[in-house]
C-alpha cells in the first residue's frame, strides 16, 4: 500500500501551524464541528480523525485500518517493523501474548515499593533545590529509572537510556532523519546487550519481559526490536503525561489542597489528567480499503491519524470535556489507546504516575515558576516546565 494525496481535500489541518502548537485543543474543537475528518497536507498527506466515535471505530478495525506500515505520522524514518505494535491480529495477538504476564497488575503491584523509593529520591532532590525544570529534573529521569527497574536492567544503564530516548525524540520532531537513524541504532545496541544478558541468565518468564519473549521462541531480532520499542514507549509518553499533570496542578492550588486532604482522590484526578492531556496526538494507521468517513473518502493506502488528544475532549463523549471532574463516570478515555493495540503498559504507567504525584503532593506546595515550553505533534505535553516548590508544613 502506498500513501496517496488527493488535491481536492488537501490542507484542512496543519499540525505544525503555530496556532495548533500553541493551543491544539481550541483548533480541535473547531475541527470537530466543521471538519471532523480533516486532511493534512504535510508528510505526503494524511487524514486526522478528531471525533471520539471515529477514533474508537478505527482503533478496533484492523482489517480496515492497519498498523503494518507504521504507527506514527510523520512516518518513522527508521526502517524495520517492531512487534507487537507494527502488526495486526492475528500476528499481533501472538506477539502480544508473552508480554501480558510481566505487565499483569499483580507484578506491577510487587514493584510499588521500589517505584515509591525512586519517586522519593527525585522528589526529595527537587524539593531540596526549591524546584527547577520538572521535566528535566524529575519526570524524565524518574520514568527512565522505573522502566529500567521494570525491565530488570542494571540501574547504571538508566542515564544512557534516558539520553538516547530524548535525543531520538528530538531528532524525530526536527525531522532529522540521519540523527534519528543513528540514535535508533544506539538504542538497538542497548537492547541487544540486554537480550544477550538475559539469554545467558534467564529470569522467571512471568516476571521479566525479555525472558518471556525468549521463552516464547521469538527470534533474537524480534525480541531485540520489542525491547528497543519499549525503551521509547515506556519513557516518552509517561514524561509528557507527568509534565502535563504537574503543570495543571501547579496552576490549581485548590485542587492540590483537596488531593492532599483526600489522597484517595488522586486516582480519579489522574484519570482526568490523562484524558485532558493525552500525550499521543499522531498515532496512525493505513487504510486497507476505501471507506467513507464524515462524507469524505479515505482511499486504500491513505495514512490516517487517530488523534486521541482531540477525541478525549469530544463533547459527544464527555460532558463538560475541558473541565477536570473528580469522579467522572463513565470515563472511557483513550489515553492508552483502544482495541487490540491498547497499551500493554497502562497499569505500570498509571502506577508510576500515581506514586509520583502522591509523593510530590505530600512533599510540598508547588507553583509555576515560568512559562512552560510545549512539545508538538506527534506529542503533546511540556518539554520544559519551570516549577517552584516549598515544603509542606
Amino acid at each position: 500500500m502506498t500513501s496517496t494525496v488527493h488535491d481536492e481535500v488537501a490542507g484542512d489541518f496543519d499540525p505544525l501551524d503555530p496556532r495548533v502548537v500553541r493551543d491544539p485543543h481550541a483548533v480541535y474543537a473547531e475541527l470537530r464541528l466543521t471538519c471532523p475528518v480533516a486532511r493534512g497536507g504535510r508528510w505526503g498527506g494524511f487524514w486526522a480523525l478528531l471525533r471520539y466515535a471515529d477514533v474508537v471505530t478505527a482503533s478496533a478495525a484492523p482489517t480496515t485500518f492497519s498498523s503494518a506500515e507504521g504507527i506514527v505520522i510523520p512516518r518513522n524514518p527508521v526502517s524495520g517493523r517492531r512487534a507487537p505494535m507494527h502488526y495486526d491480529p492475528p500476528e499481533h495477538t501472538a506477539h502480544r501474548r508473552p508480554l501480558n504476564p510481566p505487565f499483569r497488575d499483580e507484578q506491577i503491584g510487587e514493584l510499588e515499593p521500589d517505584i515509591r523509593g525512586l519517586a522519593r529520591r527525585y522528589v526529595g532532590a527537587f524539593v531540596a533545590a526549591g524546584g527547577g525544570d520538572f521535566v528535566e529534573e524529575v519526570a524524565s529521569p524518574y520514568a527512565t529509572a522505573v522502566l529500567t527497574r521494570f525491565l530488570n536492567l542494571d540501574e547504571s544503564e538508566a542515564t544512557g537510556i534516558q539520553q538516547l530516548s530524548e535525543r531520538f525524540e528530538h531528532a524525530q520532531k526536527a525531522e532529522d532523519t540521519a540523527t534519528a537513524e543513528s540514535v535508533s541504532q544506539e538504542l538497538y545496541g542497548l537492547a541487544r546487550s540486554a537480550v544477550a544478558a538475559r539469554r545467558a541468565q534467564a529470569l522467571p518468564a512471568r516476571d521479566d519481559v525479555i525472558s518471556a519473549l525468549l521463552a516464547d521462541g521469538r527470534s533474537e531480532e524480534s525480541v531485540t526490536g520489542t525491547v528497543r520499542q519499549l525503551l521509547i514507549a515506556g519513557h516518552v509518553p509517561v514524561v509528557l503525561a507527568l509534565g502535563s499533570a504537574v503543570r495543571h496542578l501547579a496552576a490549581d492550588e485548590e485542587l492540590q489542597s483537596r488531593l492532599r486532604a483526600q489522597p484517595e482522590s488522586i486516582v480519579d484526578a489522574l484519570e482526568e489528567l490523562l484524558r485532558l492531556y493525552t500525550p499521543n496526538e499522531g498515532f496512525a494507521r493505513t487504510a486497507v480499503r476505501d471507506i467513507e468517513l464524515a462524507g469524505r473518502t479515505v482511499r486504500a493506502g491513505d495514512r490516517v491519524a487517530l488523534v486521541y488528544t482531540a477525541a478525549n475532549r469530544d463533547p459527544a463523549a464527555f460532558t463538560d470535556p475541558d473541565r477536570l471532574i473528580l469522579g467522572r463516570s463513565p470515563n472511557r478515555h483513550l489515553a492508552f489507546g483502544h482495541g487490540a493495540h491498547k497499551c500493554v503498559g497502562a497499569t505500570l504507567a498509571r502506577t508510576e504516575m500515581r506514586i509520583l504525584l502522591d509523593e510530590l503532593l505530600v512533599a510540598g506546595r508547588f507553583t509555576l515558576a515560568g512559562e512552560p515550553t510545549w512539545s508538538h505533534w506527534p506529542e503533546y505535553g511540556p518539554a520544559r516546565l519551570p516549577v517552584a516548590i516549598r515544603r509542606t508544613a
